[in-house]
Order: structure tokens, then C-alpha cells, then sequence
């Protein structure tokens, strides 16, 4: 009886060994996850802030205004440009043919196939809702 109590409890240690080392590898294994994962994070908000700066400078007025005359050839109006009176804004654009019983009719964009609208050879035109004051 004496043998079976030893090898019992020896087997019992042996077992009881391998659990922890096998709880300890798991624990390591997850404390180098959660490392990996805080030093990604770290990284992360580095670039986010990397990211905030260029964007801060990126939308300053004098890089805008530098950026629009490089790549959309778009001036400042001139003195003479700028219009007094609002009355004097075109409607539509010159060129285009209106229905001449419509006088108070804006040309509208339509998105239609091309073949579509130079078989018709027309635009939609909608007429302006006056105000009833």
C-alpha cells in the first residue's frame, strides 16, 4: 500500500509540475501579446500625431492659397472683377438655347447618357419659383 500512496503522489507532483509550467508559458505568451499590442499602440499614436502636425500645416491659409495657384492656376479677384450688384449675375450660362416662353427659367445640369442627349438635342429646363410677397 505504501508503493501505491508513493507513485501516487509522485505521479500527483510530476502532474502538478507540468500544470504550472504550462500556466507560466501561457503567461508569458500573453504578457508578450499585451507588450507587442501597448508598443503598437505606442507607435500608433506617434503617427497620429505625425499626422495631426502635416494636417495642421497642410491647412494654414498661405499653404492653401501656395497650393491653389500651383495646381488650380486660380488667382485672387481683382478690384474690377468683383460685382456691386447681384442683379447683374447671369442665369445661365451664354450659348445655351432656353425655351423663349420660360423668361425667368434656370439651366439646370443633367446627368444623361451621351447619346441620349444629343439625339434630343435639349436641356431640361426648371422654372423659378417667384415669392408670393
Amino acid at each position: 500500500m505504501r508503493k501505491l500512496v508513493t507513485s501516487f503522489a509522485a505521479i500527483t507532483a510530476i502532474s502538478a509540475g507540468a500544470a504550472v509550467l504550462q500556466l507560466k508559458m501561457t503567461v508569458q505568451e500573453k504578457t508578450e501579446e499585451v507588450r507587442a499590442l501597448a508598443q503598437k499602440i505606442h507607435d500608433d499614436q506617434a503617427a497620429i500625431r505625425v499626422l495631426e502636425a502635416e494636417w495642421a500645416y497642410l491647412t494654414t491659409p498661405r499653404v492653401l492659397q501656395d497650393r491653389s495657384i500651383q495646381f488650380l492656376a486660380l488667382m485672387p479677384p481683382k478690384a474690377k472683377q468683383v460685382l456691386h450688384d447681384p442683379v447683374v449675375i447671369p442665369l445661365r450660362p451664354r450659348g445655351i438655347d432656353v425655351d423663349s416662353e420660360a423668361d425667368n427659367s434656370i439651366v439646370l445640369p443633367v446627368a444623361a447618357k451621351p447619346d441620349r442627349q444629343k439625339a434630343s438635342g435639349k436641356q431640361k429646363t426648371f422654372k423659378k419659383k417667384e415669392d408670393s410677397l
